[in-house]
């Protein structure tokens, strides 16, 4: 989709929100630190297009390239040197103004049962250029949804829980505007944040995808169960799971949190749980000129029908979170997602030669499950009776401590702002995932000592998350 002059910009900082404010919130008066401590890159970038790229590689002699190293231009690479000669001229901004506001926005409806406890939507509003899809498409979603839920508040029907809509600024460079919101507001939303739902890149296609906690993944199913497709076929769940050709025993997959938009701070950094969604298709505008108004309505979604879906999913979504009395974690699929990762912990042991195991970290999971499949029972019967307030409160406290207990307050060693040790952004590739970071990245540099340090550790905090859910399961009970 895109001409030999297009190209496609993007961030090269892989950091966490201000590099200004490393790990405080980047408000006014702030203190920052000096640009030379800050952890930015020293090394200019700036992409190019395919067509430019040509004409540096055509004059690249020397040995051929290894066939795996043959790229898709029209001619053979080279490794170098010369005789082709380029000259680039740099220029910079930090001499005029390195730093400048941003903005992020709010709107909250204050829940009439339980304001404290929260539940958040939000998209980023800046893009590389017209931004049709990456995220003009997220920002309507989200719009869409307040305007849906504010139409029932005015109609006498106020949600239990607080329910905050949410925009932020300079996601694109490096996730800021979320980052120093969560910073700021870390307080609130560990006592009382309930979930956060992204909505980057909610339209551009008709194929439907989710991704999120694996506490959440039932919620958001049965949600997209009762919103239709946009295409007539069914339901936006029946359309999705005939498109993923899927057994009857099993369900549509769906992505895990890594890294590369504005739930890490909330998810990685505070251990809230977290579910995106959207309707894809071809890519191939991504963060370029061509991602546009004219591209959006002739190819990206005619007629808007697919926004219109996003934006049904989210204020359902938001909606049953906010008015569940019971808070709808599904704890028994959390535990055996958790499950698919232990070969992997399993094969980078082996691979080292080490005799250590996964075994006890199997153990502390198979724990969890148990628990959660008897508190899930109890949850069914509890709802059908006249639950008394101090129980479902004492529940509903009891699961907001379930993933904080997979955080780890000192954080990663090699990165302390990530806390979460189920899923964090590989610490190579801001987009790339990495499970159960804490262990496998002491695997990944060979240190069999602190690899088995922290198996220990995170058995000890899956342990902590299954105390937390016999605790809910004990309040249904009395």
């Amino acid at each position: 989709m895109r001409p030999s002059q297009g190209l496609q910009r993007g961030s090269v900082m892989n950091g966490a929100g201000d590099p200004s404010t490393p790990g405080y919130a980047s408000v006014r008066g702030a203190a920052r630190i000096a640009l030379d401590e800050m952890p930015v890159s020293r090394i200019p970038v700036v992409p190019i297009a395919y067509r430019n790229a040509a004409e540096l590689l055509r004059g690249v002699r020397g040995a051929g390239v290894p066939n795996g190293w043959q790229g898709g231009m029209p001619f053979t690479y080279h490794v170098g040197p010369g005789p082709v000669v380029a000259r680039v001229a740099v220029a910079t901004d930090t001499a005029t103004a390195a730093l400048k506001p941003i903005w992020n926005t709010f709107g909250t409806i204050r829940g009439a049962e339980r304001p404290d406890e929260i539940v958040m939507i939000g998209a980023h509003r800046d893009a590389w250029g017209p931004g049709a899809a990456d995220n003009v498409s997220g920002v309507v979603s989200v719009l869409e949804a307040a305007r849906a839920i504010t139409d029932q508040v005015k109609a006498g029907m106020r949600p239990k829980r607080t329910i905050v809509f949410a925009t932020w600024d300079a996601e694109e460079w490096g996730l800021i505007g979320s980052t120093e919101y969560v910073e700021d507001d870390s307080l609130r939303l560990l006592r009382g944040g309930v979930a956060y739902l992204n909505q980057d890149v909610a339209a551009q296609g008709m194929r439907f995808g989710a991704g999120g906690s694996p506490s959440l993944r039932s919620t958001l199913r049965d949600v997209a169960r009762a919103v239709p497709d946009p295409s007539g076929a069914g339901s936006v769940y029946a359309v999705w799971r005939r498109a993923t050709v899927v057994s009857d025993t099993l369900e549509p997959p769906m992505g895990d949190p890594g890294g590369g938009s504005d739930f890490a701070g909330f998810y990685n950094h505070l251990g809230i749980p977290h579910a995106d969604w959207g309707f894809g298709g071809s890519g191939g505008v991504y963060h370029s000129t061509y991602d546009s108004y004219a591209w959006m309505t002739r190819f990206g979604d005619p007629g808007f029908r697919y926004h219109a879906a996003a934006a049904r999913v989210g204020a359902a979504l938001l909606l049953r979170l906010a008015n569940a009395d019971v808070l709808p974690y599904d704890y028994v699929e959390f535990a055996r997602t958790m499950r698919r990762y232990l070969p992997q912990v399993e094969r980078g042991f082996t691979a080292r030669g080490w005799t250590t195991g996964a075994a006890p970290l199997a153990a502390a999971i198979g724990r969890m499950e148990t628990a959660a499949t008897r508190f899930a029972a109890a949850r069914d019967e509890a709802l059908t009776t006249s639950l008394a307030p101090p129980a479902r409160d004492a529940a509903n406290a009891a699961l907001l401590r379930v993933e904080r207990a997979l955080t780890r307050p000192e954080g990663l060693r090699t990165r302390p702002w990530y806390r979460n040790l189920i899923y964090v952004a590989d610490e190579n590739n801001g987009y790339s995932n990495m499970v159960f970071p804490s262990v496998n990245e002491a695997v990944r540099g060979g240190d069999r000592a602190l690899a088995e340090r922290e198996l220990t550790d995170l058995v000890a905090r899956f342990d902590a998350a299954t105390a937390a859910i016999e605790a809910a399961r004990g309040a249904l009970s009395r």
